[in-house]
């Protein structure tokens, strides 16, 4: 059992194993490891990717591609990974894909520059516009949700709803007016538990704070005349509140949809699929796959640690 004096201790062992280049060539060499990311990762480049996202849809599972990595300082980088967002759109028209996009605005120049960054995101949202895609702004730590928030309303201004949405994670303290505003404007809207360590002054840790804040979010989000709202979550208690609320207001099971992680539940998942709802699956891929892998084992392990993603 884990306890409150070694929480902290087991976070940063997650962190430090998650940035650990040594430990990534480890688990790709050893038999018994290297099928570990093939669960949770959806391929090492893009055609890896497309084959997944392709057989997700055999199972009438859509998807949100992510190309992996956070943080990029490097103008080079940052265009790059610009420039794999806007390939994957064109895959996605391509190929006929039911899939959009998932992005974190630290790997295209957040930390470089917010002119940097939105010049990236604006090339890559013209793309989804003229393609008809969509493209789903992740959130990240505390420190970029205002920027975020900013970032994306300015886009949202220029390319509509049908072209962007934004993620909003519930576990952060004193924010909940930020869904409130994104609602009353008609946005489409991701909504998580949120999964970064951060201070007890900033966010829930506690477990049944998280899933309370995340179900209070879920009452103010279910309801008529919102774009495809998404509840992404893997708890089986949450869904069927879900689940309730959105009857209760007479939305249709396809007027709003469940996202989880590509390898995690694919059982309920299918029974989801079964009883009529849409599902998403959030399918990372590119060779920075680390940090997301050791995320998600920190998520396995939910039931020892005292904040939980999605």
């Amino acid at each position: 059992m884990v306890t409150g004096a070694n929480r902290g201790a087991l976070a940063r062992v997650y962190t430090a194993a998650a940035r650990s280049s040594w430990l990534r060539r480890a688990v790709v060499s050893t038999p018994l490891l290297r099928d570990i990311p093939c669960r949770f990762i959806g391929g090492d480049d893009l055609d890896a990717a497309a084959a997944t996202v392709r057989g997700l849809n055999a199972r009438r599972i859509q998807a949100a591609l992510s190309f992996v990595g956070t943080h990029v300082r490097d103008k080079g980088c940052a265009t790059a990974a610009a420039d794999m967002a806007v390939e994957s759109l064109h895959r996605i028209a391509r190929d006929r894909l039911q899939a959009h996009i998932s992005i974190k605005l630290t790997q295209i120049g957040l930390d470089i520059d917010e002119e940097v960054c939105r010049s990236h995101l604006r090339r890559v949202l013209n793309e989804a516009a003229c393609l008809g895609t969509f493209v789903c702004i992740d959130m990240e730590e505390s420190a970029y949700t205002d920027r975020t928030l900013r970032l994306f309303h300015q886009m949202r201004s220029t390319f509509g709803a049908q072209a962007v949405g934004i993620a909003i994670q519930s576990y952060l303290r004193h924010r909940r007016n930020d869904l409130k505003e994104l609602i009353a404007s008609g946005a489409r809207i991701r909504l998580v538990k949120g999964g970064y360590f951060e201070p007890r002054a900033v966010v829930y840790r506690n477990r049944r704070e998280i899933d309370t804040a995340f179900a209070g979010d879920m009452d103010l989000l279910l309801r008529p005349g919102l774009l495809r709202p998404a509840i992404a979550t893997h708890d089986g208690a949450l869904i069927e509140r879900a689940q309730m609320i959105a009857s209760s207001r007479g939305l249709g099971r396809r007027e709003y949809e469940f996202e989880m992680l590509y390898g995690v539940k694919p059982q309920l998942q299918n029974e989801l699929i079964d009883q009529g709802y849409t599902v998403r699956c959030y399918v990372p891929y590119g060779i920075e796959w680390s940090p997301y892998m050791w995320g998600c084992a920190r998520r396995a392990m939910g039931s020892m640690l005292p904040w939980r993603a999605r």
